[in-house]
C-alpha cells in the first residue's frame, strides 16, 4: 500500500467511524480529547486548592490568620474567576475553544508557580488572583466541547468522567502536597544551593504548577475544535439577552436548580478548605499525614461517586424521570446535611475520616448534575454561557462563602483549635438543607424546560 492509499484509508475509517456514531465525531478522539479535559479539570482542582494543606507553614511565614486565609482560599481566587466567566463563556460560544482553553492553562499554571515568590499576604492575594484569571476558562470551554463530543445517550457519563477531573485534583492535593512537603525538605537538605533559600511551602508551589505546562503544549499540539452540533449556529455579537431570556421563561429550571447548586459547592468548598485544618486542629494529625490520608480515602471513593453520578443520570433518565439531575444534586445535598455534619462533630479523627468517606461517595453528584442538567436544557449556542454564568455564581457566593464563613466563624464564634469542627457542622447542616428545598421547588420546572427544548430540536 502506498501513501496515498494509506491517506485515502485513513480517511474512509474516519468518516466510518463518525457515521458509526450517528454523525458525531470519532468516538475514540472523543475519549482522548476527554481524558486531557480531565487532567486539566484535576491540575486546576490541585493548582487551586493545594493552598489548604499549606495553612500553618504559610500563617507561620506570612502571619495572616484564619480570616485571611480564607479570603485567599476563596475571594482572591473567585474574585476573578467569577467576572470572567461570562465574558469567556460569550467567546467560548462564539470562537475555537481550544485556543481559550490552553491559554487557560498555561497562565493559571504558571500563576501557581508564582505563589511560590509571595513574601506577603497581598502578594499571595494578587498571585491567587491570577491562578483564578487561567481557571475561568475551563468550565466553560470543556463542558460545551464535551457537549459537541458526545451524543446526548452518553454525554451525562461523559460529563462523569470528566468531573473524575475534580476528585483527582482534591486527592492529589491533599496526597501529593503531604509528598512534595516530604521531598520539599528533601531537596532543600540535599540541594542547598538551589533551594536552600526557600521554604518547602514555596517549593509546593511549584511542583504543582509544573504539570499543567506539559498538558498546555500537549493539548496546542493535538487539540482539535469538533463541529458545533444541535443546530444552533452562534451568533456574533456579544449580547446577553438571549442568555438572561432563559431566566424570564423558566426560572426555576435555572434558577432555582443554579441555585440549589452553588448552595451544594458552599459545602463542597468548605471541605476542600478546610477540612485538612479539622484533621490537624481537632484532632492533633500533622499535615502530612492529614494529606496521605485524606488523599488515600478521597480518591477512589470520589472517583467511583463521580463516574456512578453519570450513570445514576442516565439510569434515572431511562426510567422516565426527565428531572434526573436535580434528583442527583439533591441526594448530594442530603448527603452533606446527614454525613457531612456527622463527620465534623465525630468525637474522633478515626470516625470523622468515616464520615469524610461516606460524604465523598455523593459530594460530585451535584457537579455531574450540573454539566448534565443544563445540557439537557439550553440551547447549543448558550451552553457555555450558563456555564460560565453557573461558574460565576458557584465562585462569587459558594468559593467565597465557603472559605469565608468557615474561618469567620472559628474566628469569631467558635474559638479555639476545637472551634473548626462546629463551624464546619453549622456550614454543612444550614447550606445543604438549604440546598435540598430549593432543588426541591426546581423540579418541575426543569422537566418542563427539558421537554421544551427536545420539541425544538427534535
Amino acid at each position: 500500500m502506498n501513501a496515498s492509499e494509506a491517506i485515502q484509508e485513513g480517511t474512509t475509517n474516519r468518516a466510518r467511524a463518525r457515521r458509526d456514531h450517528g454523525g458525531w465525531p470519532d468516538i475514540r478522539y472523543a475519549w482522548y480529547v476527554l481524558a486531557l479535559l480531565t487532567l486539566a479539570y484535576a491540575l486546576a482542582i490541585l493548582d487551586r486548592v493545594s493552598i489548604a494543606l499549606l495553612i500553618e507553614p504559610l500563617q507561620a511565614s506570612l502571619h495572616i490568620d484564619d480570616t485571611q486565609f480564607g479570603l485567599l482560599q476563596g475571594l482572591a481566587f473567585s474574585m476573578v474567576y467569577s467576572l470572567l466567566g461570562l465574558p469567556l463563556g460569550l467567546l467560548s460560544d462564539r470562537r475555537r475553544r481550544m485556543t481559550i482553553l490552553v491559554a487557560g492553562l498555561a497562565l493559571w499554571s504558571l500563576a501557581t508557580i508564582g505563589c511560590s515568590l509571595a513574601t506577603t499576604f497581598h502578594e499571595l492575594f494578587f498571585a491567587r488572583m491570577l491562578v483564578g484569571v487561567g481557571e475561568a476558562a475551563l468550565v466553560p470551554v470543556a463542558s460545551s466541547l464535551i457537549a459537541d463530543f458526545f451524543a446526548p445517550a452518553i454525554r451525562p457519563k461523559a460529563y462523569g468522567i470528566f468531573v473524575t477531573g475534580s476528585s483527582l485534583g482534591t486527592a492529589a492535593a491533599m496526597a501529593l502536597g503531604g509528598l512534595f512537603l516530604g521531598w520539599a525538605d528533601g531537596l532543600i537538605a540535599g540541594l542547598p544551593r538551589l533551594f536552600g533559600a526557600m521554604e518547602p511551602w514555596q517549593i509546593v508551589f511549584i511542583l504543582c504548577g509544573a504539570p499543567g505546562l506539559v498538558l498546555a503544549l500537549l493539548l496546542a499540539v493535538t487539540g482539535r475544535e469538533p463541529v458545533r452540533q444541535g443546530g444552533h449556529a452562534p451568533t456574533q455579537g456579544l449580547s446577553v439577552g438571549p442568555l438572561l431570556a432563559l431566566f424570564r421563561q423558566r426560572p426555576a429550571a435555572f434558577g432555582l436548580f443554579m441555585l440549589g447548586s452553588v448552595l451544594n459547592l458552599v459545602c463542597v468548598y468548605a471541605i476542600v478548605g478546610w477540612f485538612p485544618a479539622l484533621f490537624i486542629r481537632a484532632h492533633g494529625w500533622d499535615a502530612g499525614w492529614t494529606g496521605k490520608v485524606l488523599g488515600m480515602v478521597g480518591l477512589p471513593v470520589s472517583i467511583f461517586a463521580a463516574l456512578n453520578s453519570g450513570w445514576v443520570i442516565a439510569w434515572l433518565t431511562r426510567r422516565g424521570h426527565a428531572d434526573a439531575p436535580v434528583l442527583c444534586a439533591m441526594g448530594c445535598a442530603l448527603s452533606m446535611v446527614v454525613f457531612g455534619t456527622l463527620a465534623c462533630l465525630a468525637p474522633s479523627g478515626g470516625w470523622a475520616l468515616v464520615g469524610y468517606a461516606l460524604n465523598a461517595l455523593f459530594v460530585n453528584w451535584n457537579t455531574s448534575a450540573v454539566y448534565s442538567g443544563f445540557a439537557q436544557i439550553t440551547p447549543n449556542s448558550l451552553r457555555a454561557q450558563i456555564i460560565a454564568l453557573q461558574t460565576i455564581a458557584s465562585g462569587l457566593i459558594a468559593l467565597t462563602l465557603g472559605n469565608f464563613l468557615v474561618g469567620y466563624l472559628s474566628d469569631t464564634l467558635f474559638t479555639g483549635p476545637a472551634g473548626i469542627a462546629w463551624s464546619l457542622g453549622c456550614v454543612f447542616f444550614v447550606c445543604g438543607l438549604a440546598a435540598l428545598g430549593v432543588l426541591a421547588g426546581a423540579r418541575r420546572g426543569f422537566r418542563a424546560a427539558a421537554r421544551d427544548l427536545s420539541g425544538k430540536e427534535a
